[in-house]
């Protein structure tokens, strides 16, 4: 299974349409001209922000928790002895109720309790993959449904007796029907062009279940 950073970055190829990259017509010619962009992207930039954003607030934090807890250490073992604090850092019972024991029991808690860097990294991607799945499926950006005991969505609320709510609330919106249209795509050397001919569709606001294409030769 792939790592977290890995797994977020083949959502982002897939969301921006890495695979249709030989497509040369409508979005599909936007994306391949900003293609360099949106990939030095997705490969590093994405990784250094996340990275810088993690070295100035928490590993930052972890960073300057580690150094009080020697601080308190050295303290102790100047008061108490040296004997009074193992090589694993455990305080002699007869000192954690001092209020210089309090202390340090509390940092070293937090020491022990305190996530790596791969760790937060991980969760990081993770959360971030979290979120964008949640709003993409095969091509469509939209609002996926969700269900779960233990979470629930946050409506607002201001105290009406009766208060409609959609799950694409505050979301933009825009019907559409059945859309065909010529597309090329390039392959090697060679640029083949698609012309539409004909099309049918189901009628009456049925949506078809998927689109069959049928060559014809020319005339």
């Amino acid at each position: 299974m792939s790592d977290p950073c890995s797994k977020f970055q083949q959502l982002l190829k897939k969301l921006f349409q890495f695979d249709c990259a030989e497509l040369d017509f409508g979005i599909y010619r936007i994306m391949n001209h900003k293609r360099a962009v949106i990939e030095r992207f997705i490969e590093k930039d994405l990784i250094e922000a996340v990275g810088q954003e993690l070295a100035s607030g928490t590993l930052a934090q972890q960073s300057g928790l580690a150094q009080q807890l020697a601080e308190v250490a050295a303290q102790i073992r100047e008061n108490f002895g040296e004997e009074n604090l193992d090589a694993e850092g455990n305080l002699e019972e007869a000192y954690r109720n001092t209020p210089l024991g309090k202390q340090y029991q509390i940092l070293l808690e937090q020491a022990k309790t305190a996530k790596s860097r791969p760790q937060r990294e991980a969760e990081v991607f993770n959360h971030l993959y979290t979120f964008f799945s949640r709003y993409y499926d095969e091509g469509d950006f939209m609002s996926l449904r969700r269900y779960s005991r233990r979470d629930r969505y946050a409506i607002p609320y201001n105290g009406e007796e009766v208060h409609l709510h959609w799950a694409n609330s505050d979301q933009y919106y825009i019907k559409t029907g059945e859309n065909f249209t010529d597309y090329s795509y390039k392959h090697g050397g060679w640029t083949v062009r698609f012309k539409l001919r004909d099309a049918d569709v189901e009628h009456n606001n049925v949506k078809g279940a998927r689109r069959l294409f049928i060559p014809c030769p020319a005339d």
